[in-house]
C-alpha cells in the first residue's frame, strides 16, 4: 500500500503529498484493526477480512481525480476491487476464488449515503451494496473510522479545496462545508449494522457531536484548523486510545 500511494505522489503534477500518503496509511491500519475486532465479535474469517481491509483503499489516492482534490472518493471501490484482485493473484500468488471474494468485499465497501447520492445523480445507477456478513463488516469497519474528529475534518478540508466539486457545491462557505460533514457523519453512523461495530462507535459518536458544537463561530478554514487542534489537544487521551489523530492540520 505504501508503494502504491508513493507512486501516485511521484506522478508528475500529482496533488498527492507525503502527508496525505501517511494519513491514508494510518486510515488503512485503523480499518484493519476495526475489521479484526468485528470479525472476532461476529465469528467471521479474520484473515479474509484483514486482507480486504488492508487493500480496501488501494485506489484511493488517484492523481486523475482532480475534481475531488486528488482523492478518488467516488470510484475507488470499483478501481480498487480490480487492482486488489490483481495484487492478490500476481503479487501474493493466491487462488482465484480468494481474489474474487476479496474483490467483491472491496467493491461494496463504499455504499454509504453521500457516495450513493453522487452515483445516483451522476450515473443514474446504484452502488454495489454489501450482502454477505464479510462485506457488511468491511463497510462497518471503514465507516467507524469516519466517525471521528479526524474523519470529519478531512471532509471539511476536501470541501475547501478550490476548484473541486465540493468547493463549488458549498461556494467556499466553511459553515456549509461543516454542515455537509455533519450530515455525512449522522448518515454514516446510521448505517452501522453489526453489533461489534455499533459498540465501537458509541464513544466516537458522542465525542464528534461535541466537536461539531464547538464549530458554530468558525468563519474560515484557518479558524476551523485552530478549533480542531484545540479540541484534539483537550481530548488527547481519547485520541490516543482510538488512534485517530490522523489529520493534524498545519
Amino acid at each position: 500500500m505504501e508503494q502504491t500511494y508513493s507512486d501516485e505522489a511521484r506522478f508528475p503534477g500529482s496533488p498527492i503529498t507525503a502527508g496525505l500518503v501517511q494519513m491514508n496509511l494510518d486510515h488503512v491500519e485503523r480499518v484493519r484493526r476495526n475489521a479484526l475486532e468485528i470479525a472476532s465479535g461476529e465469528g467471521l474469517d479474520a484473515d479474509l477480512l484483514e486482507l480486504a481491509a488492508i487493500l480496501h483503499d488501494i485506489s484511493k489516492l488517484d492523481h486523475r481525480e482532480a475534481s475531488s482534490g486528488g482523492i478518488d472518493t467516488w470510484h475507488h471501490h470499483a478501481r480498487g476491487a480490480s487492482l486488489a484482485r490483481k495484487v492478490i493473484l500476481v503479487n501474493l500468488r493466491k487462488k482465484i476464488s480468494l481474489a474474487d471474494q476479496i474483490a467483491q468485499i472491496i467493491e461494496t465497501h463504499s455504499d454509504i449515503p453521500f457516495i450513493r447520492r453522487y452515483w445516483t445523480a451522476c450515473y443514474h445507477a446504484d452502488l454495489p451494496t454489501p450482502q454477505s456478513r464479510e462485506q457488511i463488516a468491511l463497510r462497518d469497519a471503514d465507516v467507524i473510522d469516519m466517525l471521528w474528529v479526524g474523519g470529519m475534518t478531512k471532509i471539511v478540508h476536501f470541501r475547501q479545496v478550490p476548484g473541486s466539486d465540493f468547493f463549488k457545491e458549498d461556494g467556499g462557505d466553511i459553515q456549509k462545508a461543516i454542515a455537509s460533514a455533519r450530515r455525512s457523519f449522522e448518515e454514516a453512523a446510521g448505517i452501522l449494522t453489526l453489533r461489534p461495530a455499533k459498540h465501537l462507535a458509541v464513544e466516537r459518536i458522542e465525542t464528534v457531536q461535541s466537536f461539531f458544537s464547538s464549530l458554530t463561530p468558525v468563519k474560515n478554514l484557518p479558524e476551523f484548523v485552530r478549533v480542531y487542534n484545540h479540541f484534539v489537544e483537550e481530548h488527547k487521551a481519547a485520541t490516543s486510545t482510538h488512534l485517530h489523530n490522523s489529520w493534524r492540520s498545519k
